[in-house]
């Protein structure tokens, strides 16, 4: 089991193989276990590294009173300085993804970004600018008063628009986070409350897509919403240097319904690159 102190919080991470360095991001209210089983044959070329966010996993929480996509951005910055993983390429899904976006934009040492199910920072509608400054934000104060789960189901509704969100094989997931540890007890309520704050901060953000001058990826399921896919492609055509891949078969956890695909993307991507 290997550490580092990452602005003031013990993260834990793990790193296989040899080679250039690949890091790991995962999304909100997961962890480092699906990333660190769908990489292992990228580590016979590859140095993988993959490591639990702040506020889950083993990593655990802080004394913050809130996060936000920045933290994180500031925490990966200080795992790369820390373990001496020059340029790496960063890969993150769904939360790890704007992590990582923002990471690439704000001048983060990278050779290369991967996006893979993660919303832009931009809101690509009226709509949709309302919903992340004014709606959600509401919805997630009454919190305080009527509990999370009262509003979980409009939260969800409006955040997919109304599409059917297939989260993907849940039970498949489930899998192989039982079979990586059995010592996890999820995220704290105190941690997740800071968690869905970092999320809703990303739609506060200017992030200029078009000052990341590395290669860059974005994907997303084929199963995804509407909404995913429009900010997918919206990366790809904003990114200097990027292209768009769907995922066949795959819904939000892509990397869980049809690892193969992404990892012969990431592959090839990552021989292009490095």
């Amino acid at each position: 089991m290997s550490t580092v102190r990452t602005n003031g919080v013990e993260t834990y991470y793990e790193s296989r193989g040899e080679g250039p360095v690949v890091v790991f991001l995962h999304g909100a209210f997961s962890d480092h276990r699906v990333w660190a089983e769908r990489t292992r044959s990228l580590a016979d070329e590859y140095r993988v590294v993959v490591y639990d966010l702040r506020g889950h996993g083993r990593t655990g929480g802080s004394d913050c009173n809130a996060y936000s996509i920045d933290t994180y951005v500031d925490d990966l910055r200080a795992l790369v300085d820390a373990r001496s993983l020059d340029a790496p390429v960063v890969c993150g899904l769904s939360m790890g993804g704007m992590v990582a976006q923002r990471y690439a934009a704000t001048g983060g040492p990278l050779s290369g970004l991967v996006s893979v199910a993660a919303l832009s920072s931009r809101a690509l509608s009226p709509g949709e600018w309302v919903e992340r400054r004014v709606a959600l934000p509401g919805a997630l104060a009454l919190t305080s008063i009527v509990g999370f789960d009262a509003v979980q189901p409009f939260v969800s509704w409006l955040s997919n628009r109304g599409d059917d969100f297939d989260p993907g094989d849940l039970d498949e997931k489930a899998r192989i986070e039982n079979a990586h540890a059995d010592d996890y007890s999820g995220v704290p309520p105190s941690e997740a409350a800071k968690v869905r704050r970092a999320l809703l901060s990303w739609g506060t953000l200017r992030t200029d897509y078009a000052s990341i001058d590395v290669p860059a990826l974005a994907m997303c399921g084929g199963n995804e919403t509407a909404r995913m896919t429009a900010h997918a492609r919206y990366l790809a055509s904003e990114i200097p240097n990027a292209r768009y891949r769907t995922i066949p078969n795959a819904g939000h956890n892509a990397h869980v319904d049809n690892p193969e695909f992404v990892r012969d993307a990431l592959t090839d991507f990552l021989r292009e690159t490095t």
